[in-house]
């Protein structure tokens, strides 16, 4: 147990009603009070706005008071954070002057609190965690970069380096992320994002022990924000690729499935209708928790397309959770999380020519998606959301010497002993 003040700085809102109760995202709620477990006097510093009863998928925080938050303005976009550079300053300097713990992100759009946090510690003594999960700002890996690209990108990874360095504690969800920021590994964890529950874990012992049918047609799903960057296009062109190979050879094309929303629905939707016999559909998104992970256990494998590697796709422990192995773009964050050839296979990203490939080779590999499934399973018991906080108190606790006067009392009764 962390007894110190820690505050937690979030980009992440709070909604507060009437009567004074916070209410925050179904999503950030689950991960929230997950902190109070080991967190004994946590505060947030973070945006704060007025419950709207037109606001959907909140769930009350009943931890939280006002006494315990530190009220925020909320940037939504830089003309924003211009106008609230002032009072947001303000009210991170008063959650510092009160607490002995910080704990930021290393990327928040548009304007990160560990910006504001870094200059402050020239005026109060406090360990400083940061989260870096995330890089928002790099140039693209493909294509060419525009000049606000360039600059954002060096900006950006230059005032997070300095904020990673000069923190006491780092997390990151990849290596390459530690790698990109900080020169040698000390004081730092490397720890995927992980929201699956223990209790989401797929627990079908017959999953496990029942050999492959042959006989039925695989399952492919992709499910994603719809935009160019996770690599829809791609899907689509390689859904276009396997249906002509399929034809040509005079075998069976694989069940592909589309589900998500965002500007490039309308293509997704046309290209599902240009197939019969259902080889393709569509689907709108269906919220996270329960009824999601039944709905993954319906397929054999997952399909991650992403163009970019500005963050770690959690879908991939989602999927491995329920038993499927994942057909994804190579790109940074994804070779961290699967093992090639034994929890999934990966393309070249924007390669739909190389996805096609992939998805013919699971259609006609029964036996290979079976055992990639059951890998992936396992690799999944060991990666949960309980796990991850786990992992991150021991490491803080160990990292900063946080250790409780009792516990402390032993190791001083120990040493004169």
């Amino acid at each position: 147990m962390i007894d110190q003040a820690y505050t937690l700085f979030s980009k992440i809102p709070l909604y507060r009603d009437p009567k004074g109760n916070y209410a925050t995202k179904a999503l950030w709620h689950w991960d929230l009070i997950r902190h109070f477990e080991y967190i004994s006097d946590l505060h947030l510093c973070c945006p704060v706005e007025h419950v709207s009863e037109h606001q959907a998928d909140l769930k009350y925080v009943a931890e939280l008071s006002d006494d315990l938050i530190y009220p925020l303005r909320v940037d939504r976009g830089w003309g924003s954070v211009f106008r609230n550079l002032i009072p947001n300053g303000v009210g991170i300097f008063r959650a510092l002057s009160k607490t002995e713990i910080a704990h930021s992100g290393g990327a928040a759009w548009p304007f990160p609190e560990s910006y504001y946090i870094l200059p402050l510690r020239l005026f109060f003594k406090f360990k400083w965690i940061i989260v870096v999960e995330a890089a928002f700002y790099r140039m693209p890996d493909h294509g060419t970069a525009s000049f606000r690209q360039m600059l954002s990108h060096h900006l950006h990874t230059f005032l997070v380096k300095r904020c990673v360095r000069s923190a006491d504690a780092r997390i990151f969800t990849t290596q390459r992320f530690q790698e990109m920021f900080l020169d040698a590994p000390e004081r730092s964890l490397i720890a995927p994002v992980v929201w699956t529950k223990e209790a989401d874990i797929r627990s079908n012992p017959d999953f496990e022990t029942a050999k492959p049918d042959g006989n039925r047609r695989a399952r492919l799903i992709f499910p994603s924000r719809l935009i160019r960057d996770k690599g829809v296009q791609t899907v689509l062109d390689a859904i276009e690729i396997t249906a002509q190979r399929a034809k040509d050879q005079g075998t069976e094309m694989p069940q592909i499935d589309i589900l998500g929303s965002g500007p490039m629905t309308e293509d997704c939707q046309r290209v599902a209708n240009a197939y019969p016999d259902e080889w393709v559909r569509f689907f709108d998104p269906i919220p996270y928790g329960d009824e999601f992970f039944a709905f993954l256990r319906g397929y054999d494998a997952l399909i991650v397309a992403s163009l970019q590697a500005n963050g770690q796709p959690r879908i991939l422990y989602d999927a491995m959770s329920q038993g499927l192995p994942c057909i994804a773009s190579e790109t940074i964050a994804t070779r961290e999380a699967i093992t090639d050839g034994q929890t999934g296979v990966f393309f070249q990203p924007g390669d739909a020519a190389s996805l096609a490939s992939c998805m013919i080779e699971f259609a006609n590999r029964p036996d290979l998606l079976h055992e990639m499934g059951r890998n992936a399973l396992v690799k999944a018991r060991s990666h949960t959301h309980e796990n991850m906080h786990r992992t991150r108190e021991h490491f803080l606790i160990e990292t900063l010497d946080l250790s409780t006067p009792a516990n402390q009392g032993q190791t001083d009764a120990n040493e004169l002993s």
